[in-house]
């Protein structure tokens, strides 16, 4: 008999959270995505990893900004968008980044955009997407992937 353990597992290669093993999108916009409010919101973070990897593929022909959010429900249960701390140049302390980028396609082409944030201690993740105006052709589609390296 042999046992899998799981909790607490070290995971080298990316764990895609919205279908583990497979290849699915979290998330195909076409639209505004409103900011996460329920517990129940977002993916689950496999295992509790400490990386998230996000690749955003966009063929939408209008603009689209995306916001990532992280829960804890032993940490207030409430959303908050992802900051990570930053140190300008010639400032006297630390200051916050919210992790958030706007891209769009268009004519027939596709942007790409992909980094990899820390997350450890997150128990689920969500986006939040605010389009320019409306899109008529394309779309946005968004990765979300977890490991511990």
């Amino acid at each position: 008999m042999s046992l899998k353990y799981t909790t607490g597992a070290r995971t080298r290669n990316v764990v895609n959270i919205a279908v583990p093993g497979g290849t699915t999108p979290a998330y195909t916009l076409t639209d505004t995505l409103a900011a996460p409010t329920q517990a129940t919101d977002g993916f689950r973070n496999f295992n509790t990893q400490k990386m998230l990897h996000v690749l955003v593929k966009s063929t939408a022909d209008q603009t689209m900004a995306i916001t990532l959010y992280v829960y804890n429900s032993s940490l207030g249960g409430e959303w908050a968008p992802l900051q990570i701390p930053v140190r300008a140049f010639g400032g006297n302390g630390i200051e916050f980044m919210t992790v958030t980028d706007t891209l769009a396609a268009g004519n027939g082409t596709t942007q790409y955009l992909r980094f990899d944030v820390p997350v450890e201690g997150a128990e689920r993740i969500a986006i939040q997407a605010t389009k320019g105006s409306a899109i008529t052709s394309g779309n946005v589609l968004v990765y979300l992937g977890v490991n511990s390296i």
